[in-house]
């Protein structure tokens, strides 16, 4: 009876033994194959095993089409990439058509510009802006290669507003160009405000230099105005081309009159003359697409 005992404890622990040593050896070996010790042999044993592994998941992959089969999974997958495939179509089409409405907008812009001023333009994306905080500078994807030069006006809109001047090319290499904003302080441009005599009718347009202000506080000032000129707050701005109809040989001489910059929003005494505070139409630093006028009709 005491044999039995003995030799059933030893059954009953065989196996514990066995299942401990084999925990034991697979710990080990996993620990060999992380460390790459294992490489040699698996390198060796890998084309052995090669086709045992191909017929293994050949045959998962059977029955899994049949159970497939038996239940209907196989259709429902099909039927579902199917109609992934149809979404994905529906989504490049209405891109590809807002894609065309956008660029069909653009030549209409473009075509308006032409057909009102007499601009000669050329469409370009803003694709960076200046990382030095001291200066209002954006990069744009349009440069000598496409005919830009030094001085050239920079035109966009933003939500309805007209076509305004947001600056002038400042430095072009082959494939962009820089544009100077006229918020800098560094731009200085000649402009007039156009304002109506309410009680005349007469149109007036006193005219001045207007200078950026941002890095100063403020957006745009126009000074040097004539102390006796009538205008108010909320007249309009535009370039008055004072560079271009004199003839002179600068790059100021590239803007032509008319182009619309902004708003009076209010006017104070300058010394012997005025000085006006302007509003852009939008900030210039904001838009995403511009016009450079290249030539005038």
């Amino acid at each position: 009876m005491a044999r039995y005992s003995e030799r059933h404890s030893l059954d009953t622990r065989r196996p514990r033994l066995i299942l401990l040593w084999l925990a034991l050896i697979a710990i080990v070996l996993y620990g060999l194959d992380t460390q790459g010790a294992l490489d040699p042999v698996t390198d060796r044993t890998a084309p052995l095993l090669a086709p045992v592994t191909r017929a293994l998941t050949a045959t998962r992959q059977g029955i899994g089409s049949w159970l497939g089969g038996i239940f209907g999974t196989s259709d429902l997958a099909q039927e579902n990439e199917r109609l992934k495939a149809q979404i994905t179509e529906l989504k490049n089409e209405n891109l590809a058509l807002r894609s065309a409405e956008v660029e069909n907008m653009q030549l209409r812009r473009t075509a308006g510009m032409r057909e009102r001023y007499g601009w000669q333009t050329i469409t370009a994306n803003v694709v960076g802006r200046t990382p030095d905080s001291a200066t209002r500078q954006i990069v744009i994807d349009r440069g000598s290669d496409d005919g830009l030069q030094p001085g050239m006006p920079v035109v966009s809109h933003v939500d309805g507003s007209p076509d305004a001047l947001i600056g002038l090319v400042d430095t072009v290499t082959n494939k962009t160009a820089t544009v100077l904003l006229i918020t800098d302080v560094r731009s200085v441009i000649s402009g007039y405000i156009l304002h109506r005599d309410p009680q005349s009718g007469t149109l007036l347009q006193p005219n001045g230099e207007i200078e950026g202000q941002w890095q100063l506080g403020s957006r745009l000032r126009m000074r040097q105005i004539d102390r006796q000129a009538k205008f108010a707050v909320d007249d309009d701005v535009l370039t008055a081309g004072i560079s271009r109809q004199l003839g002179f040989e600068a790059p100021a001489a590239r803007i032509p009159p008319n182009i619309p910059i902004g708003k009076v929003t209010s006017l104070q005494p300058d010394g012997n003359s005025l000085m006006a505070e302007i509003n852009p139409y939008f900030d210039p630093e904001q838009v995403q697409l511009v016009w450079i006028i290249v030539g005038v009709d």
